[in-house]
């Protein structure tokens, strides 16, 4: 409660302060000019491109994203089992069908509907040809390990697969047949949690919840928009003193900030609900899973140690059987591949009751999906920087070696359509994805900025924001630009195609 009244004032004096500086800016009369600058030097210019494929929170992972940016980045990075055609519609060629020599889908995918039982057996084969940035061939136990994985990271049915999910899937989640059993006995283990137990409340959701708010509060105090914060809680322990302290006479005065935050680690202790009154967030669903995970790993507790409508066919070719007929097939077939060498444990497979991982904890391949994007790829990521995340062409694409080395993505908001322009001309950027409109096209026809020689503006058949894209002609061949783009056959799809003039 305490955080949302400051938050609302925050609010408040936010628009106050951007109201005084449009009016400010109307005083002082007229616009902004494009400012030049020298921008990217010729080595750094022939080494790679950079691109801004839209925005990017601070961490997200093929297994969990949110924007069309984030998207466009796993486009260079890794494989999607789904092909489509400019409308969106699966064109996947029927398993047992040729593979061309130049057939780029990665997966070929056949369906057959009982419309009768309401369910449909999805087949999927993988591409012979297609390989792992460490040039391991890919086949039926890397599917394996990526729908065991997203079904045992999601309790919900409607999280992992687009709403879809796979016969026997929330059996295995729990392990038993009987669910409402089992989470009765959750609920029983977390009124009186072991030590075991508390030590992972506490470590997974207490500290990790402080810590994220702790950031927000120090972030506070580096926006000067928010100076007058600090006329009250002198420094960032003093604000996170007034919001977190469970014990409200708790004072931060002559402490260090690891002490406070010690301090108030230790008034919580293991007991998330106490955190929940101050926060106004339920953390149950994720106590029970922590509580789950201890759980299978004892002898006998885990009696569903497979996905019933999961099948391995042979080395490349598996089935699954989903809820729902034609119209869930896409959904389902519509995920990024991780490489069980890049991010499992192969000494945890065998591909009949353990899947690259300990069941109930998918921590660890969680952390390494955030940390390092490699998989069946143009690029693979060799630099997560804040600035930008650097990727470099994997030699081992199936699609065809990218004829540029390197790919700088830029972590930015964009905030005026005339910081994308600009960051173009002056070298920063090469290729950006921008929301079409009358600005855009007043700028690029100005001969002021220069931008109607040096920029091209390419439209893209969507319904995402971001409805065309920038590049610069100085640096992008443009002949090796696909001829048509749409939502669903994006310019990062086809990044290896893409050169750099001589």
């Amino acid at each position: 409660m305490k955080k949302l009244l400051l938050t609302e004032g925050l609010i408040a004096c936010f628009f106050l302060a951007l109201f005084l500086g449009f009016f400010g800016k109307y005083l002082g009369g007229g616009q902004e000019q494009v400012k030049w600058s020298a921008g990217k030097s010729s080595n750094e210019q022939q080494e790679g491109l950079t691109v801004y494929t839209g925005l990017l929170q601070e961490a997200f992972s093929p297994l969990n994203y949110q924007t069309k940016g984030e998207e466009n980045v796993f486009a260079m990075c890794f494989s999607n089992l789904l092909s489509r055609d400019d409308k969106g519609m699966r064109i996947n060629k029927p398993v047992g069908g040729a593979w061309g020599s130049q057939d780029m889908q990665f997966t070929h995918i056949s369906v057959a509907e009982d419309t009768e039982k309401g369910i449909s057996t999805v087949t999927i084969q993988i591409n012979p040809e297609a390989k792992t940035v460490l040039g391991k061939k890919v086949d039926a136990d890397d599917l394996l390990f990526n729908i065991y994985v997203r079904c045992d990271a999601y309790s919900s049915d409607d999280a992992p697969f687009g709403g879809v999910s796979i016969l026997g899937q929330q059996e295995y989640f729990y392990g038993t047949k009987d669910i409402e059993k089992r989470k009765k006995e959750l609920l029983g283990m977390l009124k009186n949690p072991t030590k075991e137990l508390q030590e992972r409340l506490q470590g997974e959701i207490v500290e990790k919840v402080l810590q994220q708010e702790w950031e927000w509060v120090k972030g506070l105090y580096q926006d000067g928009s928010y100076d007058f914060i600090g006329e009250k809680y002198k420094e960032p322990k003093d604000l996170f003193a007034y919001y977190y302290a469970f014990q409200t006479k708790y004072s931060s005065k002559e402490r260090t900030e690891q002490q406070v935050f010690s301090d108030i680690l230790k008034q919580y202790g293991w007991n998330y609900t106490k955190l929940s009154k101050v926060t106004d967030e339920d953390y149950t669903e994720k106590a029970c899973r922590i509580a789950l995970s201890i759980l299978l790993q004892e002898q006998g507790k885990d009696t569903v140690p497979q996905l019933s409508g999961v099948r391995k066919k042979d080395d490349t070719t598996i089935e699954v059987q989903i809820e729902g007929g034609e119209e869930n097939v896409n959904k389902f077939c519509n995920m990024w591949l991780l490489p069980l060498e890049e991010y499992g444990d192969n000494n945890l497979y065998d591909g009949v009751t353990r899947f690259g991982f300990r069941k109930g904890d998918t921590s660890v391949i969680w952390q390494k999906s955030y940390q390092k994007y490699s998989g069946t790829g143009a690029y693979s990521s060799i630099s997560m920087g804040r600035k930008h995340i650097v990727l470099r062409r994997n030699s081992n694409y199936f699609g065809g070696k990218a004829k540029v080395e390197k790919v700088y993505v830029l972590r930015r908001e964009y905030e005026k359509v005339q910081d994308m322009v600009e960051d173009i001309l002056q070298g920063e950027a090469d290729i950006v994805m921008a929301q079409d409109g009358a600005e855009l096209d007043r700028l690029l026809a100005s001969n002021g900025t220069g931008a109607s020689y040096l920029i091209r503006k390419v439209m893209i058949e969507t319904s995402q924001l971001e409805d065309c894209f920038l590049y610069n002609t100085s640096h992008v061949n443009a002949p090796s630009l696909p001829k048509e783009l749409t939502e669903y056959k994006t310019i990062f799809q086809n990044i290896n195609q893409i050169k750099i003039n001589p």
